[in-house]
């Protein structure tokens, strides 16, 4: 989410934790293993970003 910043360093550490895991468990168990720690974190930044996105959105626009 531009807002919070996060989206490249996400896709930075993302990277680097695949490559890892594969590095050192092959492909298979390797994106099984990185899965299980960038989903949850995936879902956190999405709620984060829903959230922000409700607070910087107001729910009804405002008419001019």
């Amino acid at each position: 989410m531009p807002p919070l910043g996060v989206g490249a360093n996400l896709a930075m550490q993302d990277a680097a934790e695949l490559a890892l895991a594969i590095t050192q468990e092959g492909v298979d168990e390797g994106v099984r293993a990185y899965e299980s720690v960038m989903l949850p974190r995936a879902i956190e930044f999405a709620e984060d970003t829903k959230a922000g996105l409700l607070d910087m959105v107001p729910a009804r626009p405002v008419r001019v």
